[in-house]
């Protein structure tokens, strides 16, 4: 009886940590991705009329060196999902505001992660109404990954080796706000998920008997290069369709079928 009764409390055990591990899994996997405020007054002619100016792109506690690419890369997305919309460029923009302003505004932003009315006022003065938008980011969080996929057992004749793919991988999560400065007003913003990935064939630390598919995480004591793994894809690439689903979630964007309307999580 007593046998009986300690088997049960152990198998109470077992089911509460897998109870409690599924619901981990699943908080982990959870999307962050969504678009948070969308003015209902805001429209497509608004836009199409008023035009939109790219302000910058900034990552929380990082140079000023980084940004270049990051706004390249929104204003390219930006321009290419949203050919009715006049984009005024970032570079336009600092001239207008001057060096020391733009970096004074950025910097405000990249640590508060939104604009204050005055600001908007400054920079609607400093525009003189060539833009009736200001449009920027900020990256939030910016992971990198190692995994090997596919494995496979080598030829025996030739090595006793394990072959994989090795991907490295880049994760970010970034906001993104569009302020109208007609109203010193925030008009739309969200926080979309992003990735890309680079791979290519590796030797495995994985037995044959892991399977195909299997996926194994590399710690950091030795570089992914230096095990063979590919480099890690630039930060712009992992931001390139969190860009382009904000410019689809405006109003007059041509959605694909399919596609979930604004304001849903993905």
């Amino acid at each position: 009886m007593g046998g009986r009764c300690h088997r049960t409390g152990w198998v109470r055990k077992r089911f509460s940590w897998i109870v409690l591990l599924s619901c981990v899994a699943l908080a982990g996997c959870a999307s962050e991705s969504e678009l948070r405020r969308l003015d209902p007054a805001l429209s497509e002619i608004d836009l199409r009329q008023g035009r939109i100016a790219v302000l910058g792109v900034v990552k929380f506690q990082e140079p000023d060196q980084i940004r270049p690419p990051l706004i390249a890369m929104l204003e390219r997305a930006f321009r290419e999902e949203r050919r009715d919309i006049r984009i005024i460029e970032a570079d336009r923009v600092r001239a207008a505001l001057g060096e020391e302003r733009y970096r004074r505004i950025l910097l405000a932003y990249e640590y508060q992660g939104s604009l204050e009315s005055s600001v908007l006022g400054e920079i609607s003065d400093s525009l003189r109404g060539a833009a009736r938008f200001i449009l920027l980011a900020r990256v939030e969080k910016d992971r990198t990954r190692n995994s090997a996929r596919g494995v496979t057992p080598g030829d025996a004749g030739v090595s006793g080796s394990t072959y994989a793919i090795g991907v490295t991988g880049r994760d970010a999560l970034v906001a993104v706000h569009l302020y109208d400065l007609s109203r010193k007003a925030l008009a739309a913003s969200a926080r979309y998920e992003g990735s890309s990935e680079n791979s290519r064939p590796v030797v495995s630390p994985v037995s044959p008997g892991g399977g195909s598919g299997a996926t194994v995480e590399i710690g950091r004591a030795v570089p992914p290069e230096e095990q063979g793994y590919p480099t890690v894809p630039e930060l712009a690439q992992a931001l390139d369709e969190p860009f382009r689903t904000f410019a689809r979630d405006l109003p007059g964007a041509s959605l694909p079928a399919g596609t979930p309307p604004p304001g849903r999580k993905r």
